[in-house]
């Protein structure tokens, strides 16, 4: 995302300037810039402007929408939605669009990435990290006004404000077809499948924890963010899922004792909230296995158009690049400083603006 585009956004969104601004390594659907508002003051504040971001269910930008969703009906740690919007012309005029019209401005949360050095934590912290994570995951599944009577992808509604559910464009692994159907798992339309929406992308890279110098402990959730790819699924998809991305993704990396420590925890606080038949276990490798298969048929996806392909090559520099700052532009601040010094005061109440850049 180009600086002057950034400045505009900020600009008309939250009637600030920018001072400076810098990409985050870690991934994104969305092509992200933490900006530092020109205000009075050595601490200014903090924004988070996104653009872009096509859901790999629905090619639709609903990021925005599902955060403010998330965050009326559950207490999830989500940043605030300040505003969001479309570049040029109404919601009304352009339908779905080019995703790159759509942009969002986000509150800045305090925390620090873990997924670039997960393995590097105190066993103690990455245990806490990870019990927590589990029990967010509970909250979210448990939440009734998230519960839908059939799986599938989010879209925008046709005015814009609201979310609606729709068939997903490629393939969905709780809804597989046949010979997949007679698997020993709950699928879609099966009276043990509980749909509910999901995070899609729920790993350490799209957390946010409490380094030794917060108030919370090491290891605390503060934030869960990168929402790009919600949909409804299967809980116990969603679940098995994310124990990939937590644990069994670290295989050989971490003892297998340390990955049970690690499986327990997860599952114990998830339980707390959310529903974990003890059957649960028997199911979890093959609710595993059907994620593997939905995470390359995923990757097919978005692989077939050029900008889906630029996204993967953005994300692959970023996992190259780990533990750089990449500047958007020149910044009057130290591009190598922790972007979690701070976190903004102030507020903005959420707003969708439409608007056309000359």
């Amino acid at each position: 995302m180009e600086a002057e585009t950034v400045e505009r956004i900020v600009s008309v969104a939250l009637g600030s300037e920018v001072r400076s601004c810098y990409r985050p390594r870690s991934g994104s659907v969305a092509d992200t810039a933490i900006c530092r508002l020109a205000v009075d003051g050595d601490d200014a504040p903090r924004v988070v402007c996104k653009r872009g971001g096509a859901s790999v269910w629905t090619g639709d930008v609903i990021e925005p929408l599902v955060v403010e969703h998330v965050a009326a009906t559950t207490d999830l740690p989500v940043p605030a939605v300040l505003a969001s919007g479309s570049i040029s012309g109404t919601e009304r005029e352009r339908g779905r669009g080019d995703p790159l019209e759509r942009w969002a401005c986000y509150e800045f949360r305090a925390g620090t990435n873990p997924g670039p050095r997960y393995l590097d934590l105190e066993p103690a912290v990455r245990r806490r990290l990870v019990a927590d994570a589990g029990g967010l995951l509970g909250r979210l599944h448990a939440t009734p006004a998230l519960a839908f009577d059939r799986v599938g992808g989010l879209a925008r509604s046709a005015d814009g404000t609201g979310l609606h559910l729709r068939d997903p464009d490629g393939w969905h692994a709780i809804d597989p077809g046949p010979p997949l159907n007679s698997l020993p798992v709950s699928l879609a339309g099966d009276d043990g499948c509980r749909p509910v929406v999901t995070h899609g992308d729920y790993q350490p890279g799209n957390l946010l924890i409490a380094g030794s110098d917060s108030d919370a402990k090491p290891g605390t959730v503060t934030a869960v963010l990168d929402w790009g790819n919600a949909h409804v699924t299967h809980a116990e998809y969603a679940l098995a899922r994310a124990e990939v991305r937590f644990i069994d993704g670290y295989a050989g990396r971490l003892s297998r004792d340390e990955r049970n420590r690690l499986r327990r925890a997860f599952r114990g606080r998830y339980a707390e909230r959310g529903s974990l038949e003890s059957a649960f276990d028997r199911r979890a490798p093959i609710y595993k296995l059907l994620w593997a298969a939905q995470s390359g048929a995923n990757y097919l996806q978005i692989a077939r158009d050029s900008r889906g392909r630029q996204q993967l090559r953005r994300q692959c520099r970023q996992l190259l690049e780990c533990g750089r700052w990449t500047p958007v532009r020149q910044s009057v601040v130290s591009l190598g400083s922790d972007p979690s010094e701070s976190r903004p005061t102030g507020s903005c109440s959420s707003r969708r603006i439409y608007f056309a850049f000359r």
